[in-house]
Protein backbone atom coordinates (compact mmCIF):
# COMPACT_ATOMS: atom_id res chain seq x y z
CA UNK A 1 0.00 0.00 0.00
CA UNK A 2 1.89 3.13 -1.37
CA UNK A 3 1.65 6.39 0.48
CA UNK A 4 1.21 9.17 -2.21
CA UNK A 5 2.48 12.31 -1.56
CA UNK A 6 0.43 15.08 -2.89
CA UNK A 7 1.94 18.73 -3.96
CA UNK A 8 2.05 20.75 -1.24
CA UNK A 9 -0.16 23.39 -2.50
CA UNK A 10 -3.33 20.57 -2.33
CA UNK A 11 -2.51 19.52 0.98
CA UNK A 12 -3.98 22.49 2.52
CA UNK A 13 -7.43 21.24 1.16
CA UNK A 14 -6.89 17.50 2.53
CA UNK A 15 -6.64 19.28 6.01
CA UNK A 16 -9.60 21.72 5.63
CA UNK A 17 -11.77 18.92 5.35
CA UNK A 18 -10.04 16.40 7.83
CA UNK A 19 -10.64 19.33 10.51
CA UNK A 20 -14.11 19.79 9.73
CA UNK A 21 -14.50 16.03 10.65
CA UNK A 22 -12.22 16.46 13.45
CA UNK A 23 -14.48 19.28 15.24
CA UNK A 24 -17.91 17.79 13.64
CA UNK A 25 -18.71 16.33 17.23
CA UNK A 26 -17.82 19.79 18.89
CA UNK A 27 -14.90 18.76 19.94
CA UNK A 28 -10.86 18.94 18.52
CA UNK A 29 -9.86 15.72 20.56
CA UNK A 30 -6.04 15.53 20.78
CA UNK A 31 -5.86 12.75 19.07
CA UNK A 32 -6.89 14.43 16.09
CA UNK A 33 -4.99 17.01 16.52
CA UNK A 34 -1.63 14.43 16.46
CA UNK A 35 -3.15 13.03 13.39
CA UNK A 36 -3.00 15.68 11.82
CA UNK A 37 0.35 17.05 12.48
CA UNK A 38 1.36 13.66 11.91
CA UNK A 39 0.32 14.11 7.89
CA UNK A 40 1.47 17.18 8.26
CA UNK A 41 5.12 15.76 8.61
CA UNK A 42 4.59 13.36 6.25
CA UNK A 43 3.67 15.46 3.64
CA UNK A 44 5.67 18.83 4.51
CA UNK A 45 3.38 21.10 5.37
CA UNK A 46 3.23 23.67 8.40
CA UNK A 47 -0.65 25.01 8.47
CA UNK A 48 -1.96 26.74 11.30
CA UNK A 49 -4.63 24.36 11.84
CA UNK A 50 -6.86 26.93 13.78
CA UNK A 51 -7.19 28.85 10.82
CA UNK A 52 -8.06 26.81 8.54
CA UNK A 53 -11.15 27.59 6.82
CA UNK A 54 -14.22 24.97 5.94
CA UNK A 55 -14.32 23.80 2.45
CA UNK A 56 -17.17 22.01 0.91
CA UNK A 57 -16.96 18.60 -1.21
CA UNK A 58 -17.44 20.10 -4.17
CA UNK A 59 -15.10 22.69 -3.31
CA UNK A 60 -12.66 19.53 -2.35
CA UNK A 61 -13.12 17.05 -5.58
CA UNK A 62 -12.40 20.25 -7.60
CA UNK A 63 -9.37 20.58 -6.08
CA UNK A 64 -8.15 17.03 -5.38
CA UNK A 65 -8.74 15.18 -8.84
CA UNK A 66 -6.26 12.20 -8.52
CA UNK A 67 -8.11 8.99 -7.75
CA UNK A 68 -5.10 7.31 -5.59
CA UNK A 69 -4.88 10.70 -3.74
CA UNK A 70 -8.96 11.00 -3.69
CA UNK A 71 -9.15 6.81 -1.88
CA UNK A 72 -5.97 8.01 0.46
CA UNK A 73 -7.84 11.22 1.98
CA UNK A 74 -10.52 9.25 2.39
CA UNK A 75 -9.26 6.05 4.35
CA UNK A 76 -7.72 9.28 6.23
CA UNK A 77 -10.99 10.42 7.13
CA UNK A 78 -12.02 7.35 8.22
CA UNK A 79 -9.06 6.61 10.60
CA UNK A 80 -9.50 10.03 11.92
CA UNK A 81 -13.15 9.16 12.54
CA UNK A 82 -12.08 6.74 14.93
CA UNK A 83 -9.12 7.88 16.66
CA UNK A 84 -11.21 9.49 19.61
CA UNK A 85 -12.44 5.99 20.29
CA UNK A 86 -15.46 6.63 18.96
CA UNK A 87 -17.43 6.94 15.53
CA UNK A 88 -20.10 10.01 16.34
CA UNK A 89 -23.13 10.02 13.65
CA UNK A 90 -21.48 13.81 12.36
CA UNK A 91 -18.08 12.66 11.60
CA UNK A 92 -19.10 9.58 9.67
CA UNK A 93 -21.93 12.14 7.92
CA UNK A 94 -19.32 14.08 7.11
CA UNK A 95 -16.96 11.62 5.96
CA UNK A 96 -20.07 10.65 3.56
CA UNK A 97 -20.34 13.71 2.34
CA UNK A 98 -16.94 14.08 1.15
CA UNK A 99 -16.82 10.52 -0.02
CA UNK A 100 -19.59 10.75 -2.53
CA UNK A 101 -18.25 13.91 -3.82
CA UNK A 102 -14.79 12.47 -4.15
CA UNK A 103 -16.74 9.37 -5.59
CA UNK A 104 -14.76 7.39 -3.04
CA UNK A 105 -16.55 4.23 -2.08
CA UNK A 106 -15.36 1.00 0.26
CA UNK A 107 -16.02 -1.81 2.55
CA UNK A 108 -14.90 0.76 5.52
CA UNK A 109 -17.20 2.89 4.77
CA UNK A 110 -19.81 0.61 5.42
CA UNK A 111 -18.40 -0.33 8.76
CA UNK A 112 -18.11 3.26 9.65
CA UNK A 113 -21.95 3.53 9.54
CA UNK A 114 -22.11 0.95 11.18
CA UNK A 115 -20.14 1.83 14.04
CA UNK A 116 -21.64 5.04 14.49
CA UNK A 117 -25.02 3.14 14.70
CA UNK A 118 -23.55 1.33 17.15
CA UNK A 119 -24.48 -1.61 15.13
CA UNK A 120 -21.14 -3.38 16.40
CA UNK A 121 -22.16 -7.09 15.06
CA UNK A 122 -22.32 -5.53 11.38
CA UNK A 123 -19.32 -3.57 11.88
CA UNK A 124 -17.59 -6.59 12.96
CA UNK A 125 -18.85 -8.69 10.28
CA UNK A 126 -17.79 -6.03 7.53
CA UNK A 127 -14.40 -5.78 9.03
CA UNK A 128 -13.54 -9.51 9.25
CA UNK A 129 -15.21 -11.07 5.95
CA UNK A 130 -12.39 -8.63 4.45
CA UNK A 131 -9.41 -9.61 7.04
CA UNK A 132 -6.47 -11.72 5.18
CA UNK A 133 -6.80 -14.90 7.57
CA UNK A 134 -10.49 -15.43 5.86
CA UNK A 135 -9.26 -15.32 2.37
CA UNK A 136 -6.23 -17.40 3.30
CA UNK A 137 -7.95 -20.02 5.22
CA UNK A 138 -10.52 -20.34 1.84
CA UNK A 139 -6.93 -20.59 -0.24
CA UNK A 140 -5.49 -23.04 2.47
CA UNK A 141 -8.91 -25.40 1.93
CA UNK A 142 -9.15 -25.03 -1.77
CA UNK A 143 -5.37 -26.53 -1.57
CA UNK A 144 -5.55 -28.91 1.10
CA UNK A 145 -9.01 -30.13 1.09
CA UNK A 146 -12.31 -31.04 3.79
CA UNK A 147 -9.72 -33.12 5.62
CA UNK A 148 -7.73 -30.47 6.34
CA UNK A 149 -10.57 -28.02 7.42
CA UNK A 150 -11.75 -30.51 10.07
CA UNK A 151 -8.33 -31.34 11.98
CA UNK A 152 -8.03 -27.86 12.03
CA UNK A 153 -11.36 -26.72 13.44
CA UNK A 154 -10.77 -29.72 15.90
CA UNK A 155 -7.42 -28.40 16.94
CA UNK A 156 -9.18 -24.96 17.29
CA UNK A 157 -12.13 -26.64 19.08
CA UNK A 158 -9.07 -28.11 21.49
CA UNK A 159 -11.00 -31.27 21.05
CA UNK A 160 -7.58 -32.87 19.18
CA UNK A 161 -4.23 -32.01 17.82
CA UNK A 162 -3.21 -32.26 14.47
CA UNK A 163 0.03 -34.25 14.86
CA UNK A 164 1.30 -34.03 11.56
CA UNK A 165 1.12 -29.58 11.22
CA UNK A 166 2.23 -29.74 15.10
CA UNK A 167 5.43 -31.77 14.80
CA UNK A 168 6.34 -29.48 12.07
CA UNK A 169 5.94 -26.38 13.31
CA UNK A 170 7.73 -27.79 16.63
CA UNK A 171 10.64 -29.18 14.53
CA UNK A 172 11.81 -25.22 14.11
CA UNK A 173 12.94 -25.51 17.61
CA UNK A 174 16.07 -27.26 16.12
CA UNK A 175 16.95 -24.27 13.59
CA UNK A 176 19.85 -23.08 13.76
CA UNK A 177 20.15 -19.94 16.50
CA UNK A 178 19.62 -16.54 14.92
CA UNK A 179 17.59 -18.11 11.75
CA UNK A 180 13.96 -17.28 11.25
CA UNK A 181 12.40 -20.51 12.34
CA UNK A 182 14.21 -20.27 15.46
CA UNK A 183 13.02 -16.94 15.91
CA UNK A 184 9.89 -18.16 15.07
CA UNK A 185 9.80 -21.08 17.87
CA UNK A 186 11.53 -17.95 20.41
CA UNK A 187 8.60 -15.69 19.93
CA UNK A 188 5.61 -18.35 20.25
CA UNK A 189 7.52 -19.85 23.47
CA UNK A 190 8.11 -16.06 24.78
CA UNK A 191 4.34 -15.08 24.07
CA UNK A 192 2.80 -18.41 25.70
CA UNK A 193 1.34 -19.05 22.54
CA UNK A 194 0.54 -22.44 20.65
CA UNK A 195 1.94 -24.06 17.62
CA UNK A 196 -0.20 -24.44 14.39
CA UNK A 197 -2.35 -28.05 15.28
CA UNK A 198 -1.29 -28.26 19.03
CA UNK A 199 -5.22 -28.49 21.11
CA UNK A 200 -6.74 -24.99 21.16
CA UNK A 201 -3.93 -23.46 18.37
CA UNK A 202 -5.50 -20.49 15.90
CA UNK A 203 -5.78 -21.32 12.16
CA UNK A 204 -2.70 -22.16 10.70
CA UNK A 205 -2.35 -19.21 8.51
CA UNK A 206 -2.17 -17.42 11.40
CA UNK A 207 1.54 -18.39 11.93
CA UNK A 208 2.08 -15.95 8.61
CA UNK A 209 1.18 -13.03 10.82
CA UNK A 210 3.55 -14.36 13.89
CA UNK A 211 6.46 -14.84 10.86
CA UNK A 212 6.03 -11.20 10.45
CA UNK A 213 6.06 -10.33 13.96
CA UNK A 214 9.74 -11.78 13.93
CA UNK A 215 10.65 -10.32 10.71
CA UNK A 216 9.09 -7.22 11.59
CA UNK A 217 10.57 -6.83 15.43
CA UNK A 218 7.47 -5.85 16.53
CA UNK A 219 5.96 -6.69 19.69
CA UNK A 220 2.83 -8.34 21.02
CA UNK A 221 1.32 -5.53 22.93
CA UNK A 222 -1.78 -3.81 21.74
CA UNK A 223 0.49 -1.17 20.65
CA UNK A 224 2.80 -3.50 18.79
CA UNK A 225 -0.19 -5.42 17.03
CA UNK A 226 -1.52 -1.76 15.49
CA UNK A 227 1.84 -1.39 14.28
CA UNK A 228 2.19 -4.90 12.56
CA UNK A 229 -0.90 -4.48 10.90
CA UNK A 230 0.36 -1.29 9.57
CA UNK A 231 3.09 -3.33 8.05
CA UNK A 232 0.88 -5.62 6.99
CA UNK A 233 -1.23 -2.92 4.75
CA UNK A 234 2.13 -1.31 3.99
CA UNK A 235 2.98 -4.93 1.61
CA UNK A 236 -0.21 -5.49 0.41
CA UNK A 237 -1.15 -4.60 -3.09
CA UNK A 238 -3.71 -2.04 -3.48
CA UNK A 239 -5.69 -4.13 -4.94
CA UNK A 240 -5.74 -6.65 -2.20
CA UNK A 241 -7.78 -4.58 0.07
CA UNK A 242 -4.19 -3.19 2.48
CA UNK A 243 -6.51 -0.66 4.57
CA UNK A 244 -8.73 -3.59 5.96
CA UNK A 245 -5.63 -4.64 8.34
CA UNK A 246 -5.63 -1.15 9.44
CA UNK A 247 -9.72 -1.52 10.05
CA UNK A 248 -9.18 -4.66 11.88
CA UNK A 249 -6.03 -3.27 13.73
CA UNK A 250 -8.54 0.16 14.52
CA UNK A 251 -11.25 -2.12 15.78
CA UNK A 252 -9.79 -5.25 17.77
CA UNK A 253 -6.66 -3.42 19.47
CA UNK A 254 -7.88 0.82 19.65
CA UNK A 255 -12.21 0.54 19.66
CA UNK A 256 -11.80 -3.05 21.59
CA UNK A 257 -14.43 -4.63 19.10
CA UNK A 258 -12.98 -8.07 20.67
CA UNK A 259 -12.89 -8.96 16.79
CA UNK A 260 -10.45 -11.63 17.34
CA UNK A 261 -11.20 -14.57 20.07
CA UNK A 262 -7.26 -14.96 20.09
CA UNK A 263 -6.42 -11.58 20.59
CA UNK A 264 -9.88 -10.65 23.06
CA UNK A 265 -10.44 -6.92 23.72
CA UNK A 266 -7.02 -5.71 24.90
CA UNK A 267 -6.95 -1.85 23.81
CA UNK A 268 -3.87 -0.01 22.47
CA UNK A 269 -3.34 3.47 21.71
CA UNK A 270 -3.32 3.93 18.24
CA UNK A 271 -0.25 6.57 17.55
CA UNK A 272 -0.63 7.60 13.89
CA UNK A 273 3.28 8.38 13.64
CA UNK A 274 4.34 4.65 14.26
CA UNK A 275 1.08 3.28 12.58
CA UNK A 276 2.83 5.42 9.44
CA UNK A 277 6.04 4.23 9.81
CA UNK A 278 5.15 1.19 10.16
CA UNK A 279 3.34 1.16 7.08
CA UNK A 280 6.06 2.90 4.64
CA UNK A 281 8.22 0.04 6.28
CA UNK A 282 6.07 -2.30 5.08
CA UNK A 283 5.80 -0.60 1.58
CA UNK A 284 9.37 -0.86 1.06
CA UNK A 285 9.24 -4.71 2.15
CA UNK A 286 9.89 -6.77 -1.23
CA UNK A 287 7.30 -9.45 -0.12
CA UNK A 288 3.78 -9.87 0.87
CA UNK A 289 4.46 -12.28 3.63
CA UNK A 290 0.52 -13.18 4.08
CA UNK A 291 0.14 -13.78 0.03
CA UNK A 292 2.49 -15.10 -2.34
CA UNK A 293 5.31 -15.94 0.16
CA UNK A 294 6.52 -19.51 1.31
CA UNK A 295 8.37 -19.40 4.64
CA UNK A 296 9.35 -23.07 4.74
CA UNK A 297 12.46 -22.80 1.96
CA UNK A 298 13.94 -19.93 4.06
CA UNK A 299 12.89 -21.36 7.50
CA UNK A 300 16.37 -21.87 8.36
CA UNK A 301 18.13 -19.10 6.86
CA UNK A 302 19.55 -16.36 9.12
CA UNK A 303 16.90 -13.48 10.32
CA UNK A 304 19.02 -10.21 9.43
CA UNK A 305 19.86 -11.81 5.81
CA UNK A 306 16.22 -12.10 5.11
CA UNK A 307 15.72 -8.55 6.08
CA UNK A 308 18.25 -7.27 4.42
CA UNK A 309 16.78 -9.17 1.49
CA UNK A 310 12.92 -8.08 2.15
CA UNK A 311 13.94 -4.71 2.20
CA UNK A 312 13.05 -4.76 5.94
CA UNK A 313 15.10 -1.68 7.32
CA UNK A 314 15.29 -1.55 11.16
Amino acid sequence: MELHIPPSDIVPFGLRAMKMIATASGTFHDAERGLLATVQRVFGTDVDLETLPPITPEELATAIVEPALRRQLVRGMVVLSLIDGEASPAEVALVDRFAGALGVESPDLAALRHLAGENLLRARFDIARRFFAREKGLEMAREKGLGWVARSLAAMAGLRADAAIASRYRALESAPPGSLGRGYTDFIRANGFSYPGEKGSPPEMIALHDLTHVLSGYGTTPDGELQVLAFHAGCRREEKDPFSFLMFGIAEFHLGLAMSPVAGAARGHFDPALALAALRRGAACTIDPTDGWDPWPVMHEDLEVLRARYGITP
